[in-house]
């Protein structure tokens, strides 16, 4: 299987998927419509959609009648990211500018309270009070994993246990969200959700230290951000908290990210210092941990394409290299 043949099973939810998100969005105010129109052209790969609809699909064929609650998870995920962006004040989203360097913070956080607002009332024409638990758990606990990071912010004590605790609450626990949602509306055994649901967790959390290893090992031009720039902004991932621990300058780096001292020069000398450290190998192992925890929780499924793509796509999580 190719990566751009991954999505192939669902095409036709996706695409009744992406009529139905325009449909959510559309509104006669123009200042809405017009951030609404260019949220829609900034679209990601509906990762999370797409795994709702596959996991859906362990169990029935037909998911028609589940389209909305798709759409509501990709609603909570674009309001968490037009937050991010003024908490960053990032001025770019997928190679576009993003909402707060368009139109500003104030109307851009009331943008993401819209699109939150949006989903939620989704959710509740569906009726489906698991359904709504699950995403209000999922937004308290990525409110909590942001306030979190930026508490951590130029920390260079902390410990890989509170850096996991952290991707739990800010990656995996969406993820694992969406998956468990597929299951929770198609009527599957509380064992097959529980499974579902750990399939994304561990998805989840292997995306999320494969992405923090491309910060470091990725190419500019493909990553769409500078080598590093997590780091240079003082978040501390898996990989420099492995190399802090292991380098003979440890001390000396620490000292320069609690003084917030991290230039090119130094941030370079961190970057060689990472792959000399074997830092690279170990975070490497241990989202290679997770995805293998992942494609086993699918073992309770009998074998199908749409089984097969679940595990085709964790294993290509590891292979996002460039």
């Amino acid at each position: 299987m190719r990566v751009n043949e991954v999505f192939a099973g669902i095409e036709r939810e996706l695409q009744k998927f992406e009529n139905s998100l325009e449909a959510a969005l559309n509104t006669q105010d123009k200042l809405v419509a017009d951030i609404s129109s260019h949220l829609l052209s900034s679209a990601g790969k509906r990762l999370r959609p797409a795994l709702f609809f596959l996991c859906a699909k362990l169990k029935r064929k037909d998911l028609e009648n589940y389209i909305p609650v798709a759409v509501a998870i990709e609603l909570i995920h674009s309001a968490t990211l037009v937050h991010d962006d003024v908490v960053d004040s990032a001025d770019v989203r997928r190679g576009l500018p993003s909402v707060n360097s368009k139109w500003g913070n104030q109307v851009s956080v009331l943008m993401g309270d819209y699109l939150f607002a949006k989903a939620f009332a989704i959710l509740t024409q569906f009726r489906s009070l698991s359904l709504i638990n699950i995403m209000s758990n999922v937004v308290e606990k990525m409110s909590e994993g942001e306030i979190q990071q930026l508490d951590e912010i130029f920390e260079a004590g902390i410990t890989e246990e509170v850096y996991l605790d952290r991707v739990n609450k800010k990656t995996a626990l969406f993820i694992s969200a969406s998956c468990e949602s597929g299951g929770v509306v198609t009527g599957a055994s509380d064992k097959e959700i529980k499974a579902m649901a750990a399939y994304g967790h561990n998805l989840g959390m292997a995306f999320q230290i494969t992405d923090d290893l491309l910060d470091f090992l990725g190419e500019a031009d493909k990553t769409g951000k500078p080598v590093g720039n997590d780091l240079r902004y003082g978040t501390i991932t898996l990989p420099v908290i492995y190399m802090l621990d292991k380098s003979t300058n440890g001390d000396y780096f620490k000292s320069k990210i609690i003084e917030r001292q991290i230039d090119q020069p130094l941030l370079e000398n961190m970057v060689r210092e990472i792959k000399n450290t074997g830092a690279y190998e170990g975070t490497y192992r241990l989202a290679e941990d997770y995805i293998n925890r992942a494609v086993d929780e699918l073992k309770i499924f009998p074998e199908s394409s749409n089984r097969h793509t679940l595990e085709f796509l964790a294993r290509f999580i590891l292979k996002r290299f460039y």
